[in-house]
């Protein structure tokens, strides 16, 4: 299915409550040069920069549905859920050995307190 890009920003543009004439002054085009737009199927990437700008929409999102951008999308997705879950497992590993470190250091703390216990009973026996 084709996008119609331009009913997609004529849309988008009446809902925020904006004329022809304001759109335009805002993408820097005539009432006449809005109009040719809202009556697009392509358009160029500049100007949708531009259009998604001014209206904080984004009209790029309705080309990612589509083929070839769709595939690349979803390759990209799966790369970085594959970098998460990487990231994820080190974090899981970078804790256990957080917690085991705890664990030696709780254990020195108590054989420290043993060892001096047994320094000040032996310098109790020696005074």
């Amino acid at each position: 299915m084709a996008i119609s890009i331009g009913l997609l920003i004529k849309e988008v543009a009446q809902g925020k409550g904006l004329s022809q004439k304001q759109f335009g002054e805002k993408i820097n085009r005539t009432k006449q040069g809005v109009a040719s737009i809202y009556r697009r199927s392509t358009i160029d990437t500049e100007l949708l920069r531009d259009i998604t700008e001014e209206l904080d929409h984004d009209f790029f999102a309705y080309y990612y549905e589509q083929e070839p951008l769709k595939s690349f999308r979803e390759k990209e997705i799966a790369e970085w859920t594959t970098k998460i879950d990487d990231l994820n497992q080190e974090l899981s590993l970078k804790d256990q050995l957080l917690a085991k470190n705890e664990e030696i250091l709780s254990l020195q703390r108590k054989y420290i307190a043993e060892l001096e216990a047994k320094v000040a009973r032996l310098e109790g026996k020696e005074a």
